[in-house]
């Protein structure tokens, strides 16, 4: 009877070994983990970038009076173009008129005597300083006038070159001083258009190369051409200013106008374009990425070189063409299967 019983729980335990085979068998071989990848872009070292500009003048020259005054006349207004030697405004001359009257009379009285004194200089009866004295006092009275009609011209402010006149800060009635700025006169017969650029990016802007640029408020592209390539940084930013030179014989492109800059800078680096998701990393800081090869995972170090246009550009012995895995990294090991899902 023991023997009987002793065989039965042999038998039950089987049983129970087999159908709890039967139950985890097929969980643990199906090992397959399911992934997502993307194809791998060989970098042509052509970097398209975009960026927001600002068109500023060529050049813009503070143009002020050489006198104190206040105001009587203004002849231009903001957005008017202007010639060289133009008038532009005027201050009040009256006393820089009198003081010319006065140095003029003084001219007058010391050419008087010169012709008064010069035929006793001649004949010798005038002592020799005091015809020295007669010659000194119409070279200081010649000075003087002068002088006197340079006061008088600084009363007026004339355009030193061609232009088009800015910010106007003067109005009739104003009292100005020569350290206050009257008008500003722009030079937009070429522009620039001023981009900030990333310390990541700045390295790629050469002087020559060329941009396309759309100002949308006037609906027009134009190509410009990089001029000046800062060397000092933003200290909030930390950005550098490009500028690029845009012809504008037109005048149509006016400053302020804001731009879309696209910019084609050449790289000398090389590699591989991955997504920041294919990237790994093992115990020991190394990074790393999956590929997909034959059903299989397959590990493959990596350097990463740069981010560009949200991709990281990498460098390593990976595969023309490869799957490489962006998703289900975490389940993987060298050689674990693997399938690829939408």
């Amino acid at each position: 009877m023991k023997v009987i019983n002793h065989f039965a729980i042999i038998g039950i335990a089987a049983l129970a070994a087999c159908s709890q085979q039967e139950k985890t068998t097929p969980a643990d071989t199906d090992k397959t983990v399911s992934v997502q990848t993307e194809q791998s872009i060989s970098y042509t070292g052509v970097i398209q970038s975009g960026y927001s500009g600002v068109v500023e003048a060529q050049k813009t020259t503070a143009l002020s009076f050489a006198t104190m005054g206040t105001i009587t006349e203004i002849f231009v207004e903001e957005g008017q173009a202007v010639s060289k030697g133009q008038l532009l405004a005027k201050v009040n001359a009256s006393n820089a008129q009198n003081a010319y009257q006065v140095a003029l009379a003084s001219l007058q009285q010391a050419e008087d005597a010169y012709r008064r004194m010069k035929p006793m200089k001649e004949n010798g009866t005038l002592p020799e300083i005091k015809w020295v004295e007669v010659e000194t006092g119409v070279s200081q009275a010649k000075a003087a006038v002068a002088i006197a009609q340079k006061g008088v011209s600084d009363c007026n402010l004339y355009a030193p070159e061609g232009g088009v006149i800015g910010k106007k800060n003067i109005q009739v009635g104003m009292n100005v001083v020569p350290t206050n700025t009257a008008l500003e006169l722009l030079n937009i017969q070429s522009v620039y258009v001023k981009i900030p650029v990333s310390e990541n990016e700045i390295s790629l802007f050469k002087k020559g190369e060329t941009a396309q640029i759309t100002i949308n408020a006037i609906n027009k592209t134009v190509t410009g051409t990089v001029k000046e390539i800062g060397v000092t940084a933003d200290i909030l930013s930390h950005t550098y200013p490009v500028k690029i030179e845009v012809q504008n014989t037109t005048g149509d492109i006016k400053p302020g106008m804001i731009c879309s800059v696209q910019v084609a800078a050449q790289d000398n680096r090389s590699g591989l374009l991955v997504s920041n998701k294919a990237l790994q990393k093992d115990v020991n800081g190394k990074q790393f990425i999956y590929i997909e090869k034959g059903g299989q995972a397959e590990m493959i170090p990596v350097q990463t070189i740069a981010l560009i246009d949200n991709k990281v550009l990498i460098q390593g012995e990976v595969p023309q063409n490869a799957n490489i895995i962006i998703s289900g990294q975490q389940k993987l090991n060298n050689g674990t299967p693997v399938k690829i899902i939408q």
